[in-house]
């Protein structure tokens, strides 16, 4: 037997009560007629410091009550007994259910020939029923498969039989499947054939997406000519201005738009961008270059940080070899209300955003490699992607990708041996009910027994 609230077994020390009770009982006195007093003294004397217990069933009787209250109150339970019989989870989307009887019923109902319970491949793996194939169930809390399996792999025994039914693209597999101690086995029902076609914009050109059940293809409409942006970059021939250039160069290999690059002796119309890479105030003559609604991208000044930390972007955040790294940064000023778009692992800004007549970035460090190594991460070029078109696109660009659904007849995982996993449980069972019937009747024995020992004092 185990307790749910244990603390509550500290009011045990109520029992003193009764025990006191039952010690300081003071009798009931008789009227005795004697024809002299002189035979009383010594016996008087010797009776007043009797202390004893003379009424044992009822002090008993008292002290389990108190005991099953502090029982009631401490939630006790029996422990679930295990499970070896045989059987096994069928483990079933419940917003497919009907779908996937239909398709898989000859292999199921031959599971639950054998035992096996049906699941929701969801979260809190809730036991469905046969009958349940006709309800509609609400979207429940969404997991990935891979997350789903890993929660199985800790809840059952080693080597428990489980049974997956899918569709190939309602269980998306967003990372490797997890070394399991389960036995695995994957049933999927064929992806029905559809396409569908969107039209969508992205970096001034319009894209039309065909997608299928497996992967999506984006490809231009038309021949779409752009006109070239015009850069300018200063310092020119700095270490960080190089960075930069080689970067926004493959940004136009990639986008098919050229970018010019100006020097500040030219004499050039407009600019699309202004990259201000220098610690001195901005020439006023060339930020009036600058086309409305153009882009200013400037080092901040101020006091230098040089806590280590990782870069936290927007729109993505790389792991692993990925990580960009912080060496040192610039404290912005508390005053400043502009909206911050990448973060360092302190959640300190490093790249704010203000919009006013110019898109205006600022940098709250360096690109220059003392400062930070994003210029040597891949990163880099898709970072600087939407700041030269002063847009914050949900992706970094449209690629031909591949799904992430199932496109195997049954994905493959691997299976480890563990022994030492948990067994299988039933539910607890809870003692509440048991306890209150058992209070009720010693409670009735003990007010009958208190009522009858009454009664015989009154007749004595």
């Amino acid at each position: 037997m185990q307790f749910l609230y244990p603390i509550g077994l500290l009011a045990l020390a109520s029992l003193v009560i009764p025990i006191l009770i039952h010690l300081w009982r003071i009798k009931q006195g008789k009227t005795l007629k004697i024809g002299s007093t002189s035979l009383l003294g010594m016996s008087a004397a010797s009776n007043a410091r009797s202390w004893h217990i003379n009424e044992w069933l009822l002090f008993l009787l008292r002290c389990a009550l108190l005991i099953l209250a502090v029982f009631l109150l401490a939630k006790p339970y029996l422990k679930g007994s295990a499970i070896t019989g045989k059987g096994g989870w069928i483990l079933v989307n419940q917003q497919e259910f009907g779908s996937t009887y239909s398709t898989h019923h000859k292999t199921i109902d031959s599971l639950l020939n054998k035992g096996y319970q049906i699941h929701n491949f969801g979260y809190g793996f809730d036991q469905l029923r046969l009958k349940d194939t006709l309800n509609t169930f609400r979207d429940s809390l969404a997991l990935s498969s891979v997350s789903l399996l890993k929660q199985a792999n800790y809840l059952l025994p080693n080597r428990y039989p489980v049974w997956v039914f899918s569709s190939k693209n309602s269980f998306p597999l967003d990372d490797e499947l997890p070394d399991l101690h389960l036995q695995l086995h994957w049933q999927t029902s064929p992806a029905k054939d559809s396409l569908s076609n969107s039209y969508v914009q992205f970096l001034n050109r319009n894209y039309k997406a065909e997608t299928s059940p497996y992967s999506t293809r984006y490809t231009t409409v038309n021949d779409q000519k752009q006109d070239p942006i015009h850069v300018m970059v200063y310092p020119a021939e700095s270490e960080d201005a190089r960075y930069v250039k080689a970067a926004l160069a493959a940004i136009g290999d990639y986008s098919g738009q050229q970018i010019v690059f100006h020097g500040p002796s030219q004499n050039t119309g407009n600019l699309d961008a202004l990259f201000w890479l220098t610690d001195q105030a901005i020439d006023p003559n060339l930020s009036k270059l600058l086309k409305k609604n153009g882009v200013l991208f400037q080092y901040a000044n101020g006091k230098i940080n040089t806590a280590r930390s990782f870069m936290v972007f927007d729109q993505e955040t790389p792991q692993g070899p990925d990580l960009v790294q912080v060496f040192k940064s610039i404290t912005k000023k508390k005053n400043d209300d502009s909206e911050t778009l990448w973060k360092d692992g302190f959640g300190n800004p490093l790249l704010t955003l203000t919009q006013n007549e110019v898109h205006s970035y600022t940098l709250y460090s360096r690109l220059n490699p003392k400062w930070t190594d994003l210029v040597w991460k891949d990163v880099f070029v898709k970072c600087m992607l939407p700041i030269i078109y002063a847009e914050k696109p949900q992706q970094f660009g449209f690629e031909q990708t591949t799904g992430t659904g199932l496109t195997g007849d049954e994905p493959i995982s691997s299976f480890t041996d563990n022994p030492k996993a948990k067994a299988l449980t039933a539910a607890p069972k809870p003692l509440d009910q048991f306890l209150w019937v058992l209070t009720l009747v010693i409670l009735f024995i003990e007010r009958f027994l208190s009522f009858k020992r009454k009664s015989n004092l009154k007749q004595a």
